[in-house]
């Protein structure tokens, strides 16, 4: 879940090359004493594809409470396993980023829509300020965590949480 709800990979197909996804499931919506996400690093899922190797239909952690493909498909974002992950990447990496779409049987391929014209910075940049104040420390004054100002472009949960 985190590599999906991570901003970076707005617009974008992600490619994940490890043999299995999907054993671990998606951990509970839940959030922090921040007030943000516990487990993911956005506010949603950002690819607008998922393309994986070998998919396991079974999610085996003791912290899944759905499976990668019921969360996939609540956020109406395709996925595609059976696929050779590791030669796209190698492409990639020879050749550089490609345009691409996920097309189900025998369905046109969509109008290409390059992500680089867009204003992705804008798509996932938050609208207004918002303040995290850290947890209260020993004392509890909260003194002993310094005063942190992020411009957030698209910024991962984690930079706030840690």
């Amino acid at each position: 879940p985190e590599s999906l709800t991570d901003p970076s990979f707005a617009g974008q197909i992600l490619v994940l090359t490890y043999p299995l996804v999907g054993n671990y499931g998606v951990p509970p919506d839940e959030n922090d004493e921040l007030g943000i996400p516990r487990y993911f690093e956005g506010s949603k899922i950002f690819p607008v594809a998922v393309v994986v190797s070998e998919y396991s239909f079974v999610a085996s952690h003791y912290s899944a409470v759905k499976s990668l493909s019921q969360w996939l498909d609540e956020h109406k974002v395709p996925g595609i396993f059976g696929v050779d992950t590791r030669a796209i990447t190698k492409r990639l990496r020879m050749e550089g980023s490609a345009l691409g779409a996920v097309v189900m049987g025998s369905d046109s391929a969509p109008a290409w829509v390059d992500p680089n014209l867009r204003n992705l910075v804008a798509d996932v940049s938050v609208s207004s300020p918002k303040l995290y104040v850290p947890p209260q420390d020993e004392d509890g004054d909260g003194s002993g965590a310094p005063l942190v100002i992020a411009v957030d472009c698209g910024m991962k949960f984690n930079i706030v949480r840690y």
